[in-house]
Parts: C-alpha cells; structure tokens; sequence
C-alpha cells in the first residue's frame, strides 16, 4: 500500500504533483506510439502497460482530491 502524503496549503501534495506529471509523460509517450501506422510487439506491449499505468495514476489523483476535499 502506497504511503498517503498531506497535501500542501494549495491543495496539491508531493505526491499527486508526481502523479501529474508522470500522467503527462504517459500521454506524451502514447501519442508519440499513436503516430506510427503500426506497432512492433514489444511497443504493442508498451502501449497497454502505459495505459494502464496511466490510468493508475488518474484513479490515485482523483483518491488524493477526494481525500483533500474531505480534510478541508
């Protein structure tokens, strides 16, 4: 289980500013893989561990917002 950080007076935590930018190299990465007319296995294999990780990191930003939301 991934340790929980307090978020900072402007709302973001450490971790969730982490999460957004690792959320932004994701994106940039997959579209850079969505301009190649095809995929090799290992980029195919890629592809589908990004999005996942992608959407990871989206479910844990809205964890973490919900978590602010409450403490506020």
């Amino acid at each position: 289980m991934e340790k929980i950080r307090v978020a900072t007076s402007d709302g973001e935590g450490i971790e969730a500013a982490r999460l957004r930018a690792r959320h932004d190299e994701i994106e940039k990465r997959l579209s850079e893989l969505e301009r190649h007319l095809s995929l090799t296995p290992e980029e195919q294999i890629e592809r589908i561990q990004l999005k996942k990780e992608k959407l990871r990191a989206k479910d844990r930003l809205a964890q973490l917002s919900m978590m602010v939301r409450r403490a506020s």
